[in-house]
């Protein structure tokens, strides 16, 4: 009679060993591409919320533009904007919060209830409603931090950057409303999630016609549309940020 051979404790050791190795060489390859797939969906969208309001500046600044050749400036209803928008604007010289725009975290730059701490972001931080364009009204487009405001609208991302038009649905488990996103219906925004716009105006000396020098005058403003968000697995913030310069359009038509 034979006897039958089991495996050694040695063997079922060794075996166990090989597919735990396996296994979680197998869930880490699976997490590190869903963490980069996140972070890849994350960083298009919130690319995308940028140039929508890099855009926007734009269109009203062409506007004026286009406007200002029949019109005068006080008759032109995107210079009435233009003007709204740039009196936000502080001196090149005279902060230095804009242009050292590292925050390890984003909450860094928010004071809580919807308010933005614009020792950090830069002073008269706001953001543009792209969804009311067409009518040319500074108070239906600029969104812009109060510090008066006992609930205001700019809150650290929660997943992405994002702008939230829409309607309160309800209340979550920490008290804050939660609201439905992105209807064509709304126009209103309800929620700024880890995005806002600073503005610096730059100067320099303007030839007018005949050949006249104005010395120092303020010619241009450079526009910072920053983002800020956690991205998944880590604890450092995530940052995209874009400059749009934009001349005068009072200097352009001299």
């Amino acid at each position: 009679m034979h006897k039958l051979k089991g495996d050694t404790l040695i063997e079922v050791a060794l075996a166990i060993g090989i597919f735990s190795l396996v296994a979680i060489t197998v869930v880490s390859v699976v997490s590190a591409s869903l963490t980069g797939a996140q972070s890849a969906l994350e960083t298009t969208v919130t690319r995308e919320e940028l140039d929508a309001q890099a855009e926007a500046l734009r269109f009203i600044h062409d506007s004026y533009v286009s406007g200002s050749q029949s019109k005068k400036v006080t008759e032109n209803i995107y210079g009435k904007l233009w003007t709204a928008i740039t009196a936000r604007a502080v001196p090149e010289d005279s902060t230095t919060a804009v242009l050292d725009y590292n925050p390890q975290t984003c909450s860094s730059l928010y004071n809580g209830n919807g308010i933005l701490n614009t020792t950090n972001t830069g002073p008269n931080p706001f953001i543009i409603n792209t969804r009311e364009l067409s009518t040319a009204d500074p108070d239906k487009i600029i969104v812009a931090n109060k510090a008066s405001d006992t609930k205001g609208v700019f809150y650290e991302a929660i997943t992405y950057p994002r702008i939230i038009y829409g309607d309160i649905i309800g209340s979550g488990s920490d008290g804050e409303d939660l609201y439905s996103q992105v209807s064509s219906e709304y126009k209103e925004i309800k929620r700024i999630e880890g995005i806002f716009i600073t503005v610096v105006s730059g100067k320099s000396d303007i030839v007018k016609d005949g050949g006249a020098t104005i010395n120092n005058e303020t010619a241009y403003y450079d526009f910072y549309i920053r983002s800020c968000w956690m991205p998944p697995n880590t604890d450092r913030a995530s940052t995209i940020s874009t400059v749009v310069r934009l001349y005068d359009p009072a200097v352009i038509v001299y």
